[in-house]
């Protein structure tokens, strides 16, 4: 009979499938990652925008003056309202983000 020497050949074809899918699992878990960090960020700015929303609806009738003030909801958010020529202007901020809106008549 005779005898294989596929035995090394076996192992050097593992040792690299192994790799293979070792490298596929890391790539997937980053882009995993990063899928869920920017989802998080835009979470977050569509929370500030909501509350930009709300405090809008809840200021309509004070807007052509000038407001500034901070509302606490699950975090605190500054905003501020404002005026200047025939613009409108609204910033909130949370922490990092901030948002800025100019409307005109």
């Amino acid at each position: 009979m005779k005898k294989s020497s596929n035995k090394g050949f076996v192992l050097i074809e593992s040792l690299v499938a192994f790799s293979v899918l070792t490298t596929c699992v890391f790539v997937f878990l980053s882009l995993q990652s990063a899928s869920l960090q920017q989802t998080a960020q835009l979470q977050a700015k569509a929370e500030v925008l909501r509350v930009l929303y709300e405090e809008v609806q809840n200021q309509q009738e004070f807007l052509p003056n000038t407001v500034s003030y901070a509302t606490d909801r699950k975090q605190t958010y500054q905003l501020r309202f404002w005026q200047t020529n025939q613009q409108q202007h609204v910033q909130i901020n949370k922490g990092d983000i901030q948002v800025v809106i100019k409307s005109e008549d």
